[in-house]
């Protein structure tokens, strides 16, 4: 369970900096999909983007402390909701 623990913990700290680099840095060619000049509002996309990121870093953080309790399905459960509350914002922003 140690050695799982330490690569979930990567792994969301990568996640973390990915996130901070989308949204501070601007590094929009991190995300899937994005296409150049697609966007109207790029700062908004970074911020969103960048934050759900982040987010998904700290569930797997989260998670790695809490696997003896919780099972695998609540990890990619939330993190579906997560996608998908992503997703829907992301669509909104387009429309903008």
């Amino acid at each position: 369970m140690f050695v799982a623990q330490i690569i979930f913990i990567s792994i969301g700290i990568l996640t973390i900096i990915m996130g901070l680099l989308v949204w501070r840095k601007r590094c929009y060619k991190l995300m899937a999909g994005y296409v150049e000049g697609s966007i109207r509002d790029e700062a908004a996309f970074g911020k969103v983007n960048g934050i759900f990121v982040m987010v998904m870093g700290i569930w797997t953080i989260a998670f790695s402390f809490f696997m003896d309790v919780l099972s695998v399905w609540v990890f990619i459960g939330l993190l579906m909701i997560i996608v998908i509350a992503q997703i829907l914002l992301n669509s909104r922003i387009a429309k903008k």
